[in-house]
This record gives C-alpha cells, sequence and structure tokens, in this order.
C-alpha cells in the first residue's frame, strides 16, 4: 500500500511540475471559481488527483485521523494575554509617564522579554515592543490556563469560497449550512478533529452558528486565533497624536478593520452593512460604549444633551463629525480619525471609506467619550 501511495505521489509532482512548464510557453483561462474549489494552478492538479484517488486504501484510519491537527498548537512559557476591557496601552519605557508608543488589545498575545521592572515588563507582540504593567497580563500558569479561551482554534478559509456542511460529503448540496469567505475563520471543533468522507477526502470539524458542521481540511488553514498589538501610528496615523486614550484608540482601529463595508440604509450589522449613523453605533458598541442609547441617527446624536461639542483644533481620535447635507438639517456623521480625516458610510461610494474632514459641510463636532 505504501508504494502504492509513493508511486501516486511522484506522479503527482511529475504532473505538477510539467504544467508550471507547460504554463510558462500558454496563457491558461480559468472559470470563476466556486465553492469548495481551489484557486489556480497546481492546486487545480491536486484537487484532481484527490478527486480520482479512489484506489488509496487508509488500513489503519484511526491513527490516520490522529495525525491529521498534529500541528503544535501550545504556546511558549512566555506567552502572556492582555488582561483587559479594550486594550493596554504599551510605553516606551517602564513609567507611567512615559509616551504610549502602541496599543495590546484584549486577549492579545504579547511574549515577556524581560523581569519585571518596577511593576512593568518588556513585552514583544508583532513588530511592537515596549513596556506594559504586569498586573494587566495574564501570564505563566494564568495564560495556558486562559489560552483556549482567549486564542481559540480556527479554520481560516484559504480559497475564494467554501461551503460548510451538516455531514462529510460534496455528493449534494442539500447539507450546504453555510458558506464563509476567504480570510474568514470558524471555530474548529474542541476535540480538534478530522474525519474522512465518504470519498476518503478529509474534513475539519468546526462550529458554526452553535451548530457542527465540517470543512474541506485543503481549503482551511487551522491554528490560534492570536491577536497582537499595533502601533500609535498604525491606529491613528503618523499624525502627531501622543498618549491616545485606549477607548479613542480601540475605536479607530475597530472602524479601520471595517474598511469597505456595505453601505446599507438603516443598517447596524459590520458584517451585512449599515448606514452612516449604524456604522457609528456598531463601532462604539463593539469597544464597549452604548451610543445607540443616546440616538440612532445623525440627527438625534446632533441634537442630545449627552456629549459635548469642541473645535477642530480640539478634536481627538474617536470624535463624531455631523455635516449638513439637506436643507440645512444634520444627516450624515462620521468618525473622526486624526490628521483631518473622518471614516464613515459613503452612500456616494457605497461602503465605508476614509475621507478628508472637509469633503461636506461640517455643522459640529461632538466628544462623546470623556
Amino acid at each position: 500500500m505504501l508504494k502504492s501511495m509513493r508511486n501516486k505521489i511522484s506522479y503527482l509532482f511529475l504532473i505538477t511540475g510539467a504544467m508550471i512548464v507547460f504554463m510558462g510557453f500558454n496563457a491558461a483561462h480559468a472559470d470563476t471559481v466556486k465553492g469548495e474549489t481551489s484557486l489556480c494552478g497546481a492546486s487545480l492538479v491536486i484537487d484532481n488527483f484527490y478527486e480520482n484517488a479512489d484506489d488509496v486504501i487508509i488500513e489503519d484510519e484511526d491513527a490516520f485521523v490522529s495525525t491529521l491537527l498534529s500541528n503544535d498548537l501550545s504556546l511558549p512559557d512566555n506567552a502572556a494575554f492582555a488582561k483587559v476591557d479594550a486594550f493596554l496601552n504599551v510605553r516606551k519605557a517602564a513609567t507611567t509617564d512615559s509616551d504610549i508608543i502602541g496599543y495590546l488589545p484584549r486577549n492579545g498575545v504579547c511574549y515577556i522579554i524581560s523581569d519585571p521592572e518596577y511593576g512593568f515588563v518588556k513585552i514583544k507582540s508583532g513588530e511592537l515592543e515596549g513596556y506594559v504593567a504586569e498586573e494587566y497580563l495574564y501570564k505563566g500558569i494564568a495564560a495556558k490556563a486562559k489560552v483556549e479561551e482567549v486564542a481559540p482554534v480556527v479554520a481560516t478559509a484559504n480559497s475564494g469560497a467554501l461551503n460548510l456542511r451538516s455531514t462529510p460529503s460534496t455528493e449534494n448540496s442539500d447539507n450546504v449550512v453555510a458558506t464563509i469567505y476567504k480570510n474568514e475563520s470558524v471555530l474548529v471543533d474542541t476535540a480538534n478533529q478530522v474525519v474522512l468522507g465518504p470519498d476518503k477526502s478529509e474534513w475539519v470539524a468546526v462550529i458554526y452558528d452553535d451548530k457542527p458542521c465540517y470543512a474541506l481540511k485543503k481549503f482551511v488553514t487551522v491554528g490560534r486565533n492570536l491577536v497582537y498589538g499595533c502601533s500609535v501610528e498604525e491606529v491613528v496615523g503618523d499624525i502627531g497624536v501622543k498618549n491616545v486614550t485606549a477607548i479613542r484608540a480601540g475605536i479607530i482601529s475597530e472602524a479601520k478593520k471595517h474598511l469597505g463595508l456595505k453601505y446599507v440604509w438603516g443598517g447596524l450589522s459590520l458584517k451585512k452593512g449599515a448606514d452612516c449613523s449604524g456604522f457609528c453605533c456598531a463601532i462604539y458598541k463593539k469597544c464597549g460604549f452604548d451610543l445607540q442609547s443616546i440616538g440612532r441617527s445623525s440627527y438625534t446624536l446632533a441634537g442630545a444633551s449627552e456629549g459635548r461639542k469642541v473645535t477642530y483644533e480640539n478634536a481627538k481620535p474617536g470624535d463624531l463629525v455631523f455635516y449638513k447635507l439637506k436643507k440645512g438639517r444634520v444627516s450624515h456623521v462620521a468618525i473622526y480619525i486624526g490628521g483631518g480625516q473622518i471614516i464613515h458610510e459613503s452612500s456616494n461610494s457605497g461602503c465605508a471609506v476614509i475621507s478628508d474632514i472637509n469633503c461636506m459641510k461640517v455643522a459640529m463636532i461632538k466628544n462623546f467619550l470623556d
């Protein structure tokens, strides 16, 4: 059986190599990729191999399945997680007076690279390196105890579109539960199990909408859902704004994640779409601030007794900018991100975009945060 498998794999790579050489001389035309189909090129050859691999016999299925997710998903001993509600300030030096150079989001992972000093430890998270207050970290045994909660194992789609199915089979479409798209993730079942379909294809057991289902393993990347820190410049841009508060950094960082979100009149969803005020309310809510209880529309938010008007010179990232568009009435709102720019749901663009603050007539700027 092993000899047959080696011959099969050798044949596969021979054909793949031939195809790559051939592509160097001929332009290829691909049909639109739909459903559980690889992107192009060598992946197509591999797909065809699996589709025609009915003669591959797996004698010890239990042993085979147990090794499919054998990648080491543990974290090093110096790993720690941010123990905060929004963002943890990362400072240039080990003092509370030191400049804030970045932020570690809630449950964000970092790696401790120095012993405690005056209640601070030096950490590295992604490209960010600086000091954080040790009391705001899960570390050591506490970090290991929290890892499954704060950094669960997820399966991330690496193809254009991926169907999640109630059974591990593509024989019909009746078992399609949902479709996710490239870079979207779903939780892997806590057993980290991979099963074989009727055609010997490999399926990852996942959870979607609290229900068990399956995703084709070759179209997902399995790993821990780790979130890393970001620098001040990444959050508010290189605008000379120092010591932006954690809640304001969280609002700007979250808003930027949703650039391109579809404009939907009356919408409040950061997945399906939102209008201008719905976008602001949804971003604030994601960061722990109930803006919607103050007002749902730009008009009511502008006229609410809550919040205070500020001048352009005193505006801070996270403040709301209101615009008069129709007959002098406030009918649009955006989030100020600093440097003379806003992020907003634009009906003209059809999605969330970054624009100059003076792209329309500014009616007022309000601070609802402090």
